[in-house]
Formats: structure tokens, sequence, C-alpha cells
């Protein structure tokens, strides 16, 4: 009787890992409409650029759900054309692990991973990344204004197939941290910083020109202190996304670790990036971001989710560029974008990215509840130093490598324990059926470990 619960704790406690890059946002807020209101809180807030116009007839309203009906129609159907020359989607992904838990236990990874994978260059711990010319000052201007900048060719072929080479292998060795991601299905495979467990992720995060790019961008003009003293680069947090099945529809980013991310009134100490491995079909599977949306007011600091009308559009142009292999998209946390999924599947085609958060120059870590967990030692308030979130750019610190290499930082037990979190709320939505609006609705009121977001530092 024993061993059955303790393989049935050894399964729950496995099958927690990081959804919380997809856990329910703290509120969904509408916009389009006036007053804009959070369905789940309860409160409302005006927005001055918000245009009201009378409530439409009958007839009007019944045409214009025809005509949108009849416009969805006609993009699902350029979508499934373009599915079809990317690769054959009508059959089961080549690309999604097994979620048996037979497999589970015998062929999901556990601990660390060491697979042994050639950089392109010669390589010295610590030292500083591979240098670049990808950034120009068009693009800091463009990140500057528009909140979002597409850098094309960053990576060399040869950085490009190293870390789609490293990819393949952790999908075909999947790590047990992935796993409540993947029976989620809203991607094929999703695990949250794979550098702490794969050392080759780490040496791509590292050494590759992706850190450069993190260092120079970060002069856009937004982080004056960086400007004057030299810009410091860490990772937060961030995951490799494997094919995106049901998209995200527009909201802002939410899973950018400890972070103010210029929240409220702070200042802003983080920056999104994207590292393409693939090219991205032209109408989904790629981000489709609105310039200028960094600057909203509508959107409050703790909410993610907004609603998909004309008035959105109208307010903010969408980009058009189409991210390739080996380019990297850079954008504000409060930009507001969407990822349309594959439309009958991805089959045989694949869209892999590392889509992470750097911490940008003095950040401070922000003790909230969602990112919290102490094997790191780090108080709120404290500088953002530690192998749990390690320096970049202009170089590494050996002493945090140490700690990644010999495991210190990739079986932290808080790692696991996130996972368990993270499960609660995928039984809780999926197996009892309860919507992600009545999980908030019954959180509300609810005593956190949220404090005060701050921006100073010791």
């Amino acid at each position: 009787m024993s061993s059955s619960r303790g393989l049935l704790a050894v399964l729950l406690f496995s099958t927690a890992a990081h959804l919380d890059a997809f856990a329910p946002a703290p509120a969904l807020w509408r916009s389009g409409t006036a007053p804009l209101r959070s369905a789940t809180v309860g409160r409302s807030r005006t927005s001055p650029r918000m245009a009201v116009s009378e409530p439409p007839t009958a007839t009007e309203a019944k045409a214009k759900k025809e005509a949108e009906a009849a416009a969805k129609a006609a993009i699902l159907e350029i979508r499934r054309a373009e599915s079809k020359q990317a690769g054959d989607p009508s059959g089961k992904s080549t690309t999604k692990p097994s979620v048996k838990p037979i497999d589970l236990l015998t062929k999901w990874s556990w601990g660390m991973h060491n697979a042994k994978f050639t950089m392109p260059i010669d390589v010295v711990e610590g030292q500083a990344p591979e240098p670049t010319n990808a950034v120009t000052q068009e693009h800091l201007d463009t990140l500057f204004r528009d909140g979002v900048v597409h850098i094309p060719g960053v990576l060399s072929k040869e950085w490009l197939a190293y870390v789609q080479d490293v990819c393949e292998w952790q999908v075909a060795n999947p790590h047990a941290l992935a796993f409540p991601s993947v029976i989620s299905n809203f991607y094929d495979y999703v695990q949250r910083c794979p550098w702490r467990t794969n050392m080759a992720y780490l040496d791509f995060m590292l050494y590759s020109p992706v850190a450069n790019v993190m260092g120079k961008i970060a002069g856009c003009g937004w982080f004056p202190e960086g400007d004057a003293n030299g810009h410091e680069i860490r990772i937060s947090t961030d995951l490799l996304l494997v094919n995106p099945n049901t998209g995200l529809k527009w909201h802002q980013d939410e899973q950018n670790g400890p972070l103010t991310a210029g929240r409220g009134e702070t200042n802003l100490d983080a920056l999104r990036y994207w590292v393409t491995m693939d090219d991205t079909p032209l109408t989904f599977g790629g981000p489709v971001y609105l310039k200028g949306s960094h600057n909203n007011d509508f959107v409050h600091r703790d909410e993610v989710f907004v609603r998909d009308d004309a008035a959105l559009l109208q307010e903010f142009a969408p980009t058009t560029f189409r991210a390739k292999a080996g380019d990297m998209i850079i954008w504000h946390p409060k930009v507001i974008h969407k990822v349309e999924g594959a439309p009958d599947g991805w089959g045989t085609a694949k869209r892999r990215v590392i889509g992470g958060t750097a911490a940008i120059d003095r950040a401070v870590y922000q003790d909230e509840e969602e990112h919290s967990f102490g094997a790191h030692g780090l108080k709120h308030g404290d500088l953002l130093k530690s192998g749990f979130f390690p320096k970049i750019f202009p170089q590494s610190e050996l002493t945090e490598l140490e700690d990644l290499r010999s495991g210190k930082v990739g079986r932290s037990g808080d790692l696991y324990r996130r996972m368990f979190h993270t499960l609660q709320w995928y039984v809780q939505m999926k197996v009892f059926g309860t919507s992600i609006e009545t999980i908030q609705k019954n959180m509300k009121g609810l005593k956190t470990k949220i404090r005060t977001l701050t921006s100073t530092g010791p």
C-alpha cells in the first residue's frame, strides 16, 4: 500500500511544471467600450482615448456579426492553405513528447542534462559573448518609438544549427519540469528556463550574439543609468516554445520574473525577447504587435489579456514583419501582442523559439507570490544577483556559473514546488471544469505575498 502511495506522490509531484507562463491572468480587461470593465474584479476605468458611440440596432448588430464571421472564415482558409505548404498538418505532431504516466517515469528526465554539443566558437568560461553588429541606431529608435523591434540575422548559420540541434535533443529527451505544460496542449513543448538544467542552452545564452544584442539594445533610451555606467543584462525567466496550438490572443506579458517590468509608477527594468529557430508562417505561429501600445493607459499593471475588437486596432497599428530563422524580436513588456496557433495542427512543420525576459541594469528582486521561491536567498528589494538569474552581459559571473553547472540551481526543490502550484490550477480548470474567470473570482480578496513594487536597490 505504501509503495502505491509513493508512486502516486511521484506522479503528482512531477506533473506541475511551467504552465505558470500561461497561468490564469489576475484580471481580464476589455478595451473598446467605455468604461473599461474587469469581468472578474468589478472595477471600471475610462480611457480618454476610447470613443463612445451609440449602441447598434439589432439589424446592424446582426450584419456586423455575420461580416466578422465571414472574415474569420476567410482568414482560417488562408491559414490552412499556408499550413499545408509548411508541412503535412493532417498527421499527429512529430514534436510533442508522449505524456503517458509510464513514459514520465521512464523516458522523461528528472535531473541535469549535460549532452555534449560543440559551440561554433572557442570559449573560455566566463568570457564575453560573441560580438555582433546586428543592432543599428535605427533599431534603437524603432524600439523607443514603437515599443517593439525586429532585428534580422542575429545568428550565424553555425549558431542557428547549434541551437536547433539543442532544441531537438531537448524535446527528444524531455525534462519532467515541462510535463504539465505539454499535457496542457498550449504548445507541443514548453520548458521554463531550460538553461537551468540543460548546459548546452546555458552556453547558448552566455556566448552567442544574443547576449550582445541585449546589451546593445538596452541603449534605446529607456535605461539612463546603464547609458551612463554601462549596461548589465541578466536572464530573468525564459521559455523554450515549440509549436503553438491554441495561441494567445491580445495580451501583455506577465511571465517576466520577479521584476517591476515598468508596472505602476516604477522604472522599467526589463525587456522581452524572442530568438527564432524557424521561418514563421505569415498568418499564424508568429507574433503580431500593436505599435505604440506600451504607452496604453487602460491595462492595469497586474492584468494581462485585452479584448479583441476593432477599437484596439483603430488606436494602434499592427506590425507586419515576419521573423525568420536566426532573427530576434525585442519589445517592451507592456506592448500588446498576440500569437495565432496552427489551424489544423503542426504535423511535420516546426516553429521553435526561445522567448524570455532580460533584467536590465540594477534590477532588484520583487517578492511577489507568483515568482517567490527561496533557494536563491534573495529578499524583496535586493539586487538581482544570483545563479537563478545569471548575468550574461557584459560577461558572466564565474560563481553563478558554478552554481548552475553543479546542479545547485537545476536540482532545486523550489522548481518542483512551482510545478505543483501549476498542477493545482491545471487540474482545477481541466478536470473539475472550473474556468479561469471562476478561479480568479474565488481568489478575489485573498491575502497574497505581493508587496509594493520598488525600483530602489541597496
